[in-house]
């Protein structure tokens, strides 16, 4: 049996009944020893090496802005005949918007034979002789966080400076990178800080600046370098009969990127014209105030008479043709009817069959205004209502030359 504390000619076996000496492997520590060491860990680490590219970017960056408009934006037309229509195309550029950056890559190297952990940079920007960073961000190393032994990645990156920058000024660029894995310094981040350096140059860059304009009807309409307006006119016939959209679109000359686009919208319509010497109905009338227009002025009632009123206006016409809003009245209706018989014989048809009873309407119309309708005896009334009933029959074609099919 040893003593407690004396280390010497202690035996490291021990006998058992049955099996002898038997070794044993133990840690001992003896009394008044100091505590063997821990084991040093045994993980391997890695090495990094990087290098740094900046490139300045000084830049002044216009906006655009289209617009694009027609006029008419309808046309009613008939066969054979056409129809212009003036487009104007505006273009607005603004003042610009002014940047100062620089961009570049972080190429990092895995030196050793294990992958590299915890792997981050960050980009600092200083203007020497001055170690004051004057702005600084991550470099994103996202998209491959991880190197595999000996392996290679560029990391790009673009950082903002206060604009304007100083022109012919140093600047810095140091890209601060670590892992955690780094040989030697296990555990904590520890990397190659390198860096780029440059005089900002003179001379700001135009982004932007100048477009050329593409119309879908038109084609290529130029290139401006600035705010401007530009007018083409387009002929249209009853083939065009729809709806007719066309687009202008700008492209920025300088990286061939598409900019805005402004639309404008032209109905065309086509109507065939009912054949000459037949007559129409008062709803034909009132619903093509534009077959009315080249007609007027007609008189209803006997000119100079002191009711008597004369129709010069599409407008004015269509609300006649509509009865005032009041068919109630057999005055109204009197008029609207006597006012599409004369449209009727004005466009051709053959009014003979009807040419008492209009001569009977107008000097009845010249001596009473709508308003007296209630004044009207049974008898004037009755006479109000035949002489309607004949113009409706004689628009219809029950009588007279027949009605256009």
């Amino acid at each position: 049996m040893v003593a407690a504390g004396d280390s010497k000619g202690f035996d490291m076996r021990f006998r058992t009944r049955r099996l002898g000496w038997v070794p044993v492997v133990a840690l001992v520590v003896a009394g008044g020893l100091p505590a063997a060491p821990a084991l040093a860990d045994s993980k391997a680490g890695t090495t990094l090496a990087q290098t740094v590219s900046a490139t300045p970017h000084w830049t002044r960056t216009y906006e655009w802005n289209v617009t694009k408009t027609a006029d008419p934006t309808s046309l009613d037309l008939t066969p054979g005949q056409t129809g212009a229509v003036t487009y104007v195309v505006g273009l607005t550029r603004d003042d610009g918007t002014e940047a100062a950056y620089i961009a570049g890559q972080v190429c990092i190297t895995n030196g050793g034979a294990i992958a590299t952990e915890g792997l981050t940079s960050v980009i600092n920007v200083t203007k020497p002789p001055s170690s004051t960073v004057v702005v600084s961000t991550p470099l994103d190393t996202s998209a491959h966080p991880v190197l595999a032994p000996g392996e290679s990645r560029c990391y790009g990156y673009e950082i903002a400076v206060p604009s304007p920058p100083e022109v012919g000024k140093a600047y810095k660029v140091s890209a601060d990178t670590s892992i955690t894995n780094h040989s030697g310094r296990l555990g904590t981040p520890f990397g190659p800080n390198t860096s780029a350096s440059f005089g900002w140059p003179s001379g700001i860059t135009d982004v932007h600046g100048e477009v050329s304009v593409d119309d879908t009807m038109q084609g290529n309409l130029g290139t401006f370098p600035g705010s401007a307006t530009t007018t083409y006119t387009r002929t249209f016939t009853c083939d065009d009969a729809g709806v007719r959209t066309n687009t202008a679109t700008l492209t920025h000359t300088d990286d061939n990127t598409a900019g805005p686009s402004a639309t404008a919208t032209v109905t065309v319509g086509c109507t065939t014209p009912p054949p000459v010497g037949c007559t129409l109905t008062i709803g034909y009338w009132k619903n093509h105030p534009k077959a009315v227009a080249p007609l007027l002025p007609v008189w209803l009632g006997a000119q100079n008479g002191q009711f008597s009123h004369a129709v010069t206006t599409t407008s004015d016409a269509v609300a006649i043709l509509n009865f005032n809003g009041a068919a109630s009245n057999g005055i109204n209706k009197l008029r609207g009817q006597l006012l599409a018989a004369k449209l009727g014989i004005a466009d051709g048809a053959d009014g003979s069959a009807v040419a008492d009873v209009i001569a009977e309407a107008d000097a009845f119309l010249a001596a009473h205004a709508p308003s007296s309708w209630n004044s009207l005896s049974k008898a004037d009334k009755n006479n109000v209502n035949r002489l309607a009933g004949t113009l409706d029959d004689y628009n219809n074609g029950i009588i007279g030359p027949g009605h256009c099919d």
